[in-house]
């Protein structure tokens, strides 16, 4: 969030406070001055894959990408992990979180990028290979760009990186299409999830409220923001008061009166941003997870993360008629107050253990598998012996 990444998560907080403080990016070139200082790759070794800064931090809401990055190092690849507050150097899984591009190979690598604007950082490296990810929608950036100039913005990056990259991938069916005329070759790379860590039974968290027969939890996890759909969520509570409705995550600076209009409600519990390893305790106890997006272009070209870790709990999963949830066939979508009361009542009767089998299938390993067969096929997984 790959991811991620108006995605889910539209962008996070991070990005948008980022965004405004720099202008044309000043400070996040700031961050990055440092050249990477390690020996490179050896010949005929995996490339290391080298995340750059943004705004992501590897601990906090991991979405799209730290989650390819995992995959990557179980498929043995060397990670690392650019995190401007790390203030030294860590593993994790395989990972190698590390504050400052001093810490990364500096030749022999395969660069994962999906904020275009950082394209000039790929001269710092010798034999790179660019693996750009077409996350989300690139209208995702534009309120955030009100005053740039253009050749700042996102979209002036873009098609550079699209020519550039050596492998371009995008999150589903709809950005294929919107970008398939940049890059007739580019391949899909479907978002996953981590079906042993949200699968595994774990504590519920003690700041879950009670649930039972007939007050059950209708929860939502991730990023609150521009694309929620208030105005459906509240037709629900109107019409099925005694349901708890739970929200847990960040909340945008520019929603925050609708969050707190919706905490005034006595079957409303908006708990905040969580740690992203307690997130599994948190689904497990929902008894239905909604996805609640407008439908809109942006919305349009995202998959949720959320679709399929509410499925690996063995919580059902209803959302609003976005694509990626219309083609999953185990969840059940309404665009409406009436249809969406419906198919919350219909998902409380779900079999758990037909969700998590179906999530199995969309284990982020299995997500990489394209990257990796397109990366094999052009010979550049391993660094060249010649």
């Amino acid at each position: 969030m790959s991811g991620f990444l108006r995605i889910g998560s539209r962008l996070p907080v991070g990005i948008r406070r980022g965004i405004r403080r720099l202008p044309g990016f000043d400070r996040l070139r700031g961050w990055l001055v440092d050249r990477p200082r390690l020996p490179g790759t050896a010949p005929g070794e995996l490339r290391a894959v080298v995340y750059l800064p943004t705004w992501a931090h590897w601990d906090v809401m991991r979405q799209r990408p730290q989650y390819l990055l995992s995959a990557f190092a179980t498929a043995g690849h060397p990670v690392y992990f650019v995190d401007h507050m790390e203030r030294g150097v860590r593993q994790d899984g395989g990972v190698t979180i590390c504050g400052s591009l001093r810490d990364v190979p500096r030749s022999g690598v395969i660069i994962y990028l999906h904020f275009a604007p950082l394209r000039h950082l790929i001269d710092n490296f010798e034999d790179a290979v660019v693996v750009y990810d077409v996350l989300d929608d690139l209208s995702i950036y534009d309120s955030e760009e009100d005053g740039l100039p253009e050749g700042r913005r996102v979209r002036s990056h873009h098609p550079r990186v699209i020519e550039r990259a050596d492998v371009v991938m995008v999150s589903n069916p709809v950005l294929a299409e919107r970008h398939r005329a940049e890059r007739p070759d580019l391949i899909i790379v479907s978002n996953g999830v981590d079906p042993v860590a949200f699968g595994e039974p774990v504590p519920r968290p003690s700041d879950l409220p009670p649930s039972g027969p007939d007050t059950p939890i209708i929860g939502y996890h991730g990023m609150i923001s521009t694309w929620f759909d208030f105005d459906l969520m509240e037709g629900v509570m109107e019409a099925r008061p005694g349901w708890r409705f739970v929200l847990v995550g960040p909340t945008d600076p520019e929603v925050v009166e609708r969050v707190e209009m919706l905490q005034e409600r006595s079957n409303v519990t908006v708990l905040g941003e969580r740690p992203s390893e307690a997130m599994p305790g948190y689904v497990q106890g929902f008894d239905v997870g909604v996805i609640w997006f407008e439908v809109d272009r942006m919305t349009e070209g995202v998959t949720p993360l959320k679709m399929y870790e509410y499925m690996a709990a063995g919580v059902p999963c209803v959302a609003t008629p976005i694509p990626a949830c219309v083609a999953e066939r185990l969840v059940d979508t309404a665009g409406d107050v009436a249809g969406m009361v419906s198919v919350i009542e219909k998902a409380l009767d779900s079999d758990g253990e037909t969700l998590r089998a179906a999530a199995r299938d969309h284990s982020w390993d299995k997500s990489l598998g394209p990257a990796l067969d397109r990366l094999g096929n052009l010979d550049l997984r391993r660094v060249s012996q010649i």
